[in-house]
């Protein structure tokens, strides 16, 4: 994790693989020696950004500011910058570095340097995610920087920097910029349209190829196409075999290549710029005998971008688009999936994109709200948030611990498919009381206080009036979800907190409050599924399956409820664990069948914590007839569940989660008063990454507990 000191932005944002966008607050770095900053003004929509929105490609890094078609008017420019000034009109697309020294760099061909950093979503030097264009203002090395030409209109020229570079590069490269010859253009959209254009500008001789003929007319009398072909018209295409020097393809739809071939002379190029998600079928005997070639090609390299801009400006050459307002950005995207666009969107950034008031944007309150936040699938980084001001029911608190429960680890990699990204883990979270409203009578200034995994409930619903507000079909969990102001809420992994009274618990005086962090997930998630079912009179025999973060509580809950407990795992390395330092009767080897024959219809009741793909049938076996094996884990993939021991002796297979809020306090009550606390390791607030990689491996000894109030600084 680094925290890096930035400058504050807005923009539109897709926070996951819904692809909905929306608005939301980040940072850009300080305007460095080599810099320019720009205000934006103009941003083209590129189909890449909804492939990126919906991760089509599989490496969408989220929060995502998509954009690469930028232009706008320089700010202010860093000490060692020569070739810019404050007032230039200049743009960005889809680059923002590369390594400078590779084979493709020093050919000028920056665009295919493996260390290339995408504008959006790419991974800048210092480890922060690149950010585009949909967004107010711009930050890039000077070197990346294109001038755009006086004469041309910003709003036009922005997607020339994506979709203008990725037709003028292959034309240049593979020669087919001679006046005279003779190209093909594939599909007459926002890259088809603009090839055209720099076709005609070259000199060169132009056949628009569609699928059908409502475009004949847009292309040869608007665009100045010379000819156009229906290629599923088999005359046409016949009388236009091997006439063509290249072909630019801008389709992206799976499409037969064969009819195309047939259009190249000897020699001829097919150059495909447009991205089909399968694989064509691509005939090799036209390429054997013709001395054909198929080709890939992306945007280009910088000086190239330079020249295609200079060349645009010298004609007058820019895209054909619809400019929006930014809050017609999720239409736009909608309309671009159906091709429903002539040719390309381009935000009004300058004019729409406005910070919204509070409850949409989220304001920054002051220097020391911060946090530390899941961005993406990957892991942690820095981040800052906004927290409500405090309400008349509300109580702020000062964060001093977060404990680290496996749930954060599932919502950050968003395992759930629920995750809403920035993403605040933390939601076992204790501290100090700093502020509280003025309607506030259960907490003052000064008081310990905690937060689990809620902050709020429907309060009518069944489920609420009996107490069990976690399963309120409308409980708001700690974070990740959407509070009633349409925010969304933060965890603890934070410096403040601010929630509902009715969801506080008062912490016990006694314990220590790093180590009482972990009982408001670990130690509610094993204290309810006794309560609810019976499994805490004093005499009764339970078993705790796994010896882990919820395991090693419950054993210490269940022994001072006055339980016999009998801890169940699949080695015997943890024998002396369970027995000598945490007080358990009994210790059974899962995998030894003496041992599971000895002991079985010997339990009234099991807590299986154990989340890995495991068998059911022995635990059953463990059981007294109407016995209740309860499962907190939650193993990723379903489990073979055997009937026949159920009917047969009326066991019973249940799950459970957290309890409500009274039964949360009752429980911290308990722990104050028999000393009980979760076995942690406190950490450091830039430990987290590491700390969530060994989690992830079970190597803890049992619960991460981040030391927020001494470590998670802001970086000055």
């Amino acid at each position: 994790m680094k925290m890096v000191l930035k400058k504050e932005a807005y923009g539109l944002a897709v926070k996951d693989e819904s692809g909905v966008i929306s608005p939301f607050r980040f940072s850009r770095r300080e305007t460095g020696e080599n810099d320019v900053r720009f205000k934006v003004l103009f941003c083209g929509i590129c189909h890449t950004d909804l492939s990126m929105a919906i991760n089509e490609w599989g490496f969408t890094s989220y929060p995502l500011v998509p954009g690469h078609e930028i232009v706008g008017v320089v700010t202010e420019v860093g000490a060692k910058v020569t070739k810019f000034n404050a007032g230039d009109k200049v743009g960005v697309g889809y680059m923002v570095s590369s390594c400078g020294s590779c084979e493709t760099c020093t050919d000028d061909q920056e665009n295919y340097c493996p260390k290339m950093i995408l504008t959006s979503g790419g991974k800048y030097y210092d480890d922060t995610i690149t950010y585009g264009g949909y967004s107010d203002h711009m930050v890039c090395e000077e070197d990346y920087i294109i001038r755009i030409p006086e004469n041309l209109p910003l709003d036009a020229t922005a997607p020339l920097l994506c979709a203008g570079t990725t037709v003028y590069s292959p034309m240049k490269y593979h020669g087919l910029d001679k006046p005279g010859m003779h190209i093909g253009v594939v599909g007459l959209g926002g890259l088809g349209h603009v090839a055209v254009k720099f076709a005609k500008a070259m000199g060169i001789k132009v056949t628009v190829i569609s699928t059908s003929d409502r475009k004949r007319d847009e292309a040869l009398t608007r665009l100045g196409a010379d000819l156009f072909l229906v290629s599923r018209d088999p005359e046409q295409m016949k009388d236009a075999m091997g006439t063509m020097d290249g072909i630019i393809d801008t389709v992206s739809a799976t499409h037969p290549v064969l009819p195309i071939l047939n259009l190249l002379k000897y020699k001829g190029k097919l150059i495909m710029v447009g991205a089909p998600d399968k694989p064509l079928e691509l005939p090799v005997l036209p390429l054997i005998f013709g001395k054909k070639m198929v080709v890939g090609s992306m945007v280009g390299g910088i000086k190239e971008t330079q020249e295609m801009m200079d060349l645009a400006g010298k004609h007058n050459i820019t895209a054909d688009i619809e400019l929006i307002s930014a809050d017609y950005v999720n239409t736009a995207m909608e309309r671009l999936q159906k091709a429903d666009v002539r040719y390309r969107f381009v935000i009004d950034v300058a004019n729409t994109l406005k910070p919204r008031k509070e409850g949409v944007y989220r304001e920054f309150l002051n220097a020391t709200d911060f946090a530390l936040v899941g961005g993406d699938i990957n892991g942690d980084g820095s981040f800052r948030r906004h927290l409500r001001e405090t309400g008349e029911k509300d109580v702020r608190f000062k964060v001093l611990f977060c404990g680290i429960c496996h749930s954060d680890l599932h919502m950050i990699k968003n395992e759930w498919g629920i995750s809403t990204y920035p993403l605040v883990p933390g939601h076992e979270i204790v501290g100090v009381v700093t502020e509280v409203g003025s309607k506030v009578t259960k907490f003052k200034t000064g008081d310990k206080v905690g937060v689990g995994c809620m902050v709020g409930s429907c309060g009518s619903c069944d489920s609420c009036t009996e107490g069990l507000e976690n399963y309120c079909p409308k409980s708001i969990q700690t974070y990740g979800f959407k509070y009633y102001d349409d925010t969304i809420t933060y965890g603890g992994y934070s410096d403040n907190m601010v929630c509902d009274e009715g969801f506080i618990i008062r912490m016990p005086e006694n314990l220590p409050l790093d180590a009482a962090a972990p009982l408001l997930c670990a130690g509610i998630t094993v204290y309810s599924p006794l309560k609810h079912h019976g499994l805490d009179k004093p005499g009764m025999h339970i078993g705790v399956v796994g010896l882990g973060g919820l395991g090693h509580v419950a054993v210490k809950f269940a022994k001072a409820m006055g339980l016999k407990v009998t801890v169940i795992s699949t080695s015997d390395s943890k024998r002396d664990e369970a027995i000598n330092r945490l007080g358990a009767d009994a210790f059974v080897v899962s995998r030894d069948q003496k041992q599971i024959k000895d002991a079985m219809r010997t339990l009234d009741g099991i807590i299986n914590t154990v989340s890995a793909t495991h068998s059911l049938l022995p635990l059953l076996g463990l059981l007294k007839p109407k016995g209740k094996l309860v499962m907190v884990g939650a193993p990723e993939k379903p489990l073979e569940l055997p009937v026949m021991p159920l009917i047969f002796e009326r066991k019973m297979v249940m799950g459970s989660m957290i309890g409500g809020i009274k039964e949360t306090q009752e429980m911290v009550d308990m722990a104050g008063k028999h000393n009980i606390t979760a076995d942690i390791e406190l950490i450091s607030a830039d430990y987290v990454n590491t700390a969530m990689e060994r989690l992830e491996k079970a190597d803890v000894r049992y619960r991460f507990v981040i030391d927020v109030a001494n470590t998670l600084k802001p970086t000055p």
